[in-house]
């Protein structure tokens, strides 16, 4: 994905404007947005204000980390409960898929 900085920012407010920053698919969103400004040059202070996250979830080789919270409900998903899984995989995929905008390239019909 060759994305630059203000797509990423883009991507990362699409997908937290649906889903909490906790969320698997913010999680996603937001780890590529961050590899994407430390690929751009940005200083991690630079990038985590730019995306709006914070500095300190992102180490010193750019790369995002999940919260406590979603490090908890990540591993409780894991083993089977009555009330279900926190996020499906396939809703986790639309939202990611979504925030990029990533549609599905539908095949051109032509006419003979």
């Amino acid at each position: 994905m060759n994305a630059t900085p203000q797509e990423a920012q883009l991507a990362v407010k699409r997908v937290l404007a649906e889903v909490n920053k906790e969320h698997e698919a913010a999680y996603r969103v937001i780890f590529e947005a961050v590899k994407i400004c430390i690929a751009a040059g940005m200083k991690r202070q630079e990038a985590a204000n730019f995306l709006d996250v914070q500095a300190r979830r992102i180490d010193r080789r750019g790369q995002y980390f999940r919260s406590l919270l979603a490090t908890k409900d990540l591993f409780r998903s894991a083993f089977p409960t009555e009330r279900g899984s926190a996020a499906d995989a396939e809703t986790v995929d639309d939202l990611v898929r979504r925030a990029w905008n990533r549609a599905e390239p539908r095949l051109k019909t032509t006419h003979i």
